[in-house]
């Protein structure tokens, strides 16, 4: 931060509800440097909750994500703010190589993003990481966002603006242990596909279209019971697909997320 002499900076520490002695310690820094400031949370919230938290207090003209491990290197950031200063908005970090990380997690990883990704239409890139430049105006649209549940590494990409990717590698843990288990990791990638893929809900359009389909040929392939019983089916899926777009509609008004962004006026 010191070798920044054209910018100002604070540094807010976002303690989830930590059990050992992360909050005393922080308190110990704030005493040799003001420029850090520190979110105490009641309970362990969660990484992305406790994201949004921190843009909630930020006050600068552009706000830098980053976890407290050093997994996402420090040295990266002035080539965000080269970025930013070129005009992206948006400057996020793309994980080109993960050392020390078991195999069953790079298995895993690798089926969530291409899953993740194909669902959401590229909204979310492959191998993204919660690291990320984001402008004033970017994080303060995120932080009015009323929505649970919340997926940051969508909700980061859904305003638009002009964004750009800087690939670096993921280095081993400075200190501590990987709390996301194979519990939180399902949530998170739960949350991110129903937070930002409509599929799931259109699904029941699929297998009404596959038993028409069937029902079709059972015409002549089979008696006319099973094409009784597929053609009940197809009416089921139909139903089922008029029910689920209800649904979806009830989904998204209940997101509350605004229809549109304005970028900029003028003359206004």
């Amino acid at each position: 931060m010191d070798s920044f002499k054209e910018y100002q900076f604070e540094v807010i520490f976002v303690d989830d509800g930590s059990r050992d002695n992360t909050i005393n310690e922080l308190l110990k820094a704030r005493k040799k440097d003001k420029r850090i400031k520190i979110i105490e949370m009641s309970k362990n919230n969660g990484c992305d909750e406790s994201i949004f938290a921190g843009l909630k207090f930020a006050k600068g003209d552009a706000a830098i994500i980053m976890m407290a491990d050093l997994q996402e290197p420090p040295e990266l950031i002035p080539q965000f703010t080269e970025k930013w200063q070129m005009g992206y908005d948006i400057v996020y970090g793309i994980v080109k190589k993960r050392i020390n990380y078991p195999l069953h997690r790079k298995i895993g990883t690798y089926i969530f993003y291409k899953l993740i990704s194909y669902l959401t239409n590229h909204i979310v890139p492959e191998n993204v990481s919660d690291f990320r430049l984001l402008d004033k105006k970017v994080y303060l649209t995120l932080a009015d966002l009323p929505e649970h549940n919340k997926f940051f590494r969508g909700l980061a990409m859904w305003p638009g603006y002009k964004r750009v990717g800087i690939p670096f590698e993921r280095p081993d843990r400075i200190a501590g242990k990987s709390k996301a288990n194979i519990s939180l990791t399902f949530r998170v990638a739960i949350n991110g596909i129903l937070g930002f893929s409509n599929l799931p809900l259109r699904l029941p359009w699929l297998l009404f279209l596959f038993t028409i389909i069937v029902t079709l040929f059972s015409t002549f392939l089979f008696s006319i019971q099973q094409t009784i019983l597929f053609l009940f089916f197809s009416f089921f899926f139909l139903i089922n697909a008029i029910q689920s777009e209800y649904i979806l509609r009830i989904f998204i008004e209940n997101r509350n997320r605004p229809n549109y962004i304005v970028k900029k006026l003028y003359g206004l």
